[in-house]
């Protein structure tokens, strides 16, 4: 009787739930087209990582031009609300190095993903695991 309660008692430990649905190395693929306000299009491939079902990755090199984080809680049905933060690229539509920061409706399963910006420009994220 008593190999059950400590049996019962594991369940509940922090290995036991320590692995989320969605983890594991994921690459990204952000495409935005040329702006209706003629903002430069681009495109960036970048790794992130989801730990416990929080996401998290990085394009480029911290405070440089160009950079941009993305992170985000993915729920178990596999949707999620991501948080894309970085610092602009060129002008003339921008300042050089510019804050900006939007959100990004995604929907995941076990192997890929995908999601939109809410707000503004057009811009659409494709999500494939590793």
């Amino acid at each position: 009787m008593q190999s059950i309660a400590v049996c019962a008692g594991l369940a509940g430990t922090p290995a036991a739930h320590a692995a989320g649905t969605f983890d594991g190395d994921w690459n990204v693929t952000l495409t935005c087209p040329k702006g209706a306000d003629g903002a430069s299009g681009y495109r960036y491939q970048f790794p992130v990582e989801i730990q416990q079902n929080v996401l998290h990755g990085e394009h480029g090199e911290r405070d440089a031009r160009g950079w941009l984080t993305l992170d985000g809680k993915l729920e178990p049905d596999g949707s999620a609300t991501l948080v894309a933060q970085g610092l602009t690229v060129s002008p003339p539509h921008a300042n050089t190095q510019a804050p900006y920061s939007y959100e990004v409706s995604a929907q995941f399963d076990a192997t890929s993903g995908s999601g939109s910006r809410t707000t503004s420009r057009k811009c659409d994220f494709v999500f494939v695991k590793e």
